[in-house]
């Protein structure tokens, strides 16, 4: 993309699981009680299995090949599985998107905001680190939020599985900017992932750390009155 191609358009870019579902942590306990496992001892299966991989794949962070798409699910949930011994969890870790999901809420409401911004001149797009066999539960969420709308909630989705980049990244955020046709100072980020914010600004783009709801359609449109 050149700067003659770039359209003067804005795009509000939106990470999906912590911003538009109810937040990871929520999740993450979910799971761990449901597997009946210590947060500690799961999140170093997940950083043993994260190094293992890393020589193989160049990614180096905890989800990152899985994220994307460098290993299945269900090799991914062998590998932790065999990294717990001998604590052996209670669910099937190949099968981690089913319980990741479980209980997981769309913010109906900031889904709805980012819908009445949207206007000509101003487009939303999803900009997510993603699974392929996370995917069905996304697009179920999403369709029974908003049935009127889906599939078409999005005038651009950026998917970390399909493009086999991640935040933070800073190639998929010019992925980002390609795919969409604007520059990077036309971008602005929410997301609940401040290093993935941090990455966004530094290739320019305008950013918001997402905490809760209220804070971020008030940034979101103080950002766009100035626009």
């Amino acid at each position: 993309m050149t700067a003659a191609r770039a359209t003067a358009d804005i795009v509000v870019w939106s990470d999906f699981g912590g911003v538009l579902t109810s937040p990871l942590d929520e999740a993450l306990d979910r799971v761990l009680t449901a597997a009946d496992l210590p947060a500690d001892a799961f999140r170093e299966a997940v950083r043993r299995v994260a190094d293992d991989l890393a020589p193989g794949t160049g990614c180096t962070g905890d989800l990152e090949a899985l994220e994307r798409g460098r290993i299945s699910q269900a090799e991914w949930g062998r590998r932790v599985t065999a990294a717990l011994a001998p604590r052996i969890p209670r669910i099937d870790l190949t099968r981690f998107g089913d319980h990741w999901y479980d209980g997981r809420r769309i913010d109906t409401r900031l889904l709805a905001h980012l819908r009445t911004v949207e206007r000509p001149g101003v487009r939303i797009g999803l900009l997510t680190n993603s699974v392929l066999e996370w995917e069905p539960h996304r697009q179920a969420l999403l369709h029974a939020a908003a049935p009127h709308l889906y599939p078409g909630l999005f005038d651009t989705v950026i998917a970390s599985h399909v493009c086999g980049l991640s935040k933070p990244d800073p190639r998929i955020y010019a992925h980002a900017e390609a795919t969409a046709g604007v520059r990077a100072d036309r971008c602005v980020l929410i997301d609940d992932v401040p290093a993935n914010c941090a990455a966004a600004l530094a290739r320019g783009w305008h950013t918001i750390v997402h905490t809760c709801t209220d804070t971020t359609i008030a940034a979101l449109d103080g950002w766009l009155r100035c626009r």
